[in-house]
């Protein structure tokens, strides 16, 4: 696989490996870009906006829920060009999508809160190890890895293939583990590996979880045809000894050992923090600017986040009060809620995610509870759903031969950051029951 390419592959396939998805629109693409660790450099922030202003200019960079970012509306003819320009700023979107090894998402903290660690160079080494399997980008379906650095687990173990949550000990920098986890139309949360693993253990670990995964997931049907399909159909017990058994065959690749986890220390750390709220995931080309200019700076770190949002970390609450102030008021700690592109981009979409985002948004914005609200377009709950403090899922009722958007509610998750999935509130419910619901349990959480 070669990125950047030219043509579009011809095969849907290989287009989506590279990151390339056809959209609802006919003729029009979205381009994922990887974001290594939610890492992005001022150059590259000012390369992606040129690529908006001139390739896509009515469409913003869109953020998702694994680091990445997207581009809408490319053609056939400049798609190959913004990923010409993504490549020359040291770009890609390879392994952004189809069936390999997906972007390894690292909590924003890492090695920038004290006593967080730094994670990016154990997700690098993860990406090219697992990269180097002969099978990693044919697998049975996609498979994901997050790191996290802190004990509040802000990468969402629970809810992938493989969830790594560091933990300091007398001995070193040791890995709590969870396997087998994943969403989706019918979600199901990971189980916890029984035993804390070495650093130097994790690369092996994860190429074993893999190995598995190629050998056991089902080629045949792609609705059972992740990792935790292969435990389900096998038991946990019988899983974890498989994965046991192959985890001890599996030998640790060259330089393992040598991958630094460093935590900062004391005043080395930046302790204070601000969310960025970016509505409905969508970033214009003058935000661009914006961080761009954050991320040329020496005094604070800018990070994608999980949930469509942006973390800024600085010394100071003073120091994130000036840098901060060329953004939108609302947009510093306003509500956390995740959507899907909905209808607007996604022809698997049954409602209009975007419009319930931005209702919701100016609802909840005057609340002090700001709950973590997750809004997707279908059963496939791509905007994590399943796992939010209010989920909503999007289908559409008929009465009277008149077809209406409704909504599934589920509420109670903690993000995957436990393995607690919501529950069941209401079905069929109107966008205006909806949004009832969201607010009476964003008053009762603020009443607690």
């Amino acid at each position: 696989m070669r990125f950047p390419t030219d043509p579009i592959p011809a095969e849907p396939a290989r287009a989506k490996l590279l990151g390339l998805h056809p959209q609802r629109q006919e003729g029009l693409w979205m381009q994922r870009v990887r974001v290594s660790a939610g890492r992005v450099t001022g150059p590259q922030w000012r390369a992606l906006a040129a690529i908006v202003r001139e390739l896509t200019p009515d469409e913003p960079l869109h953020l998702t829920t694994r680091q990445d970012l997207e581009i809408h509306g490319l053609t056939a003819a400049t798609a190959p060009q913004a990923q010409r320009r993504m490549a020359e700023a040291g770009l890609t979107g390879l392994g952004s999508g189809g069936d390999t090894l997906r972007n390894v998402t690292v909590c924003p903290c890492a090695g920038v809160k004290p006593g967080a660690p730094e994670l990016e160079p154990l997700a690098r080494f993860l990406t090219a190890h697992l990269r180097s399997h002969l099978q990693a980008y044919a697998l049975p379906r996609k498979f994901k890895v997050s790191l996290s650095a802190c004990r509040d687990a802000c990468g969402l173990p629970w809810m992938h293939d493989v969830g790594l949550v560091a933990r300091s000990t007398d001995d070193g920098w040791v890995f709590d583990a969870t396997v087998a986890g994943s969403l989706g139309a019918s979600p199901a949360l990971g189980i916890a590996w029984p035993a804390p693993l070495a650093a130097a253990d994790v690369p092996r670990f994860v190429m074993a979880a893999m190995e598995v995964f190629i050998q056991h997931g089902d080629r045949a049907n792609r609705r059972r045809a992740r990792l935790r399909h292969v435990r389900q159909r096998l038991g946990d017990e019988a899983f974890l000894a498989l994965l046991r058994e192959t985890f001890d065959a599996t030998a640790a690749p060259p330089g393992a050992a040598d991958v630094p986890i460093e935590a900062p220390q004391g005043d080395k750390g930046l302790a204070h923090q601000r969310r960025i709220a970016v509505p409905a995931g969508d970033l214009p080309a003058e935000v661009l600017d914006v961080l761009a200019d954050l991320a040329d700076r020496g005094d604070v770190v800018v990070r994608l986040g999980i949930h469509q949002g942006i973390w800024v970390f600085a010394a100071s609450e003073a120091t994130l009060e000036a840098v901060l102030a060329p953004l939108p008021p609302s947009w510093v700690g306003g509500p956390v809620i995740v959507a899907c592109p909905g209808m607007r981009w996604c022809s698997r979409s049954l409602v209009d995610t975007q419009a319930m985002a931005h209702r919701l948004w100016e609802d909840l914005g005057a609340l002090p509870s700001r709950p973590f609200v997750a809004i997707s377009g279908c059963p496939n709950g791509c905007a994590h759903s399943a796992v939010a403090d209010i989920g909503l899922f999007g289908g559409q009722v008929v009465h009277d031969d008149q077809r209406s958007d409704a909504f599934t509610v589920v509420i109670g998750s903690s993000a995957g950051q436990t393995p607690q999935i919501g529950t069941l509130v209401q079905r069929n419910a109107t966008p205006e029951e909806a949004i009832d619901l969201v607010l009476a349990h964003a008053r009762e959480k603020a009443d607690d």
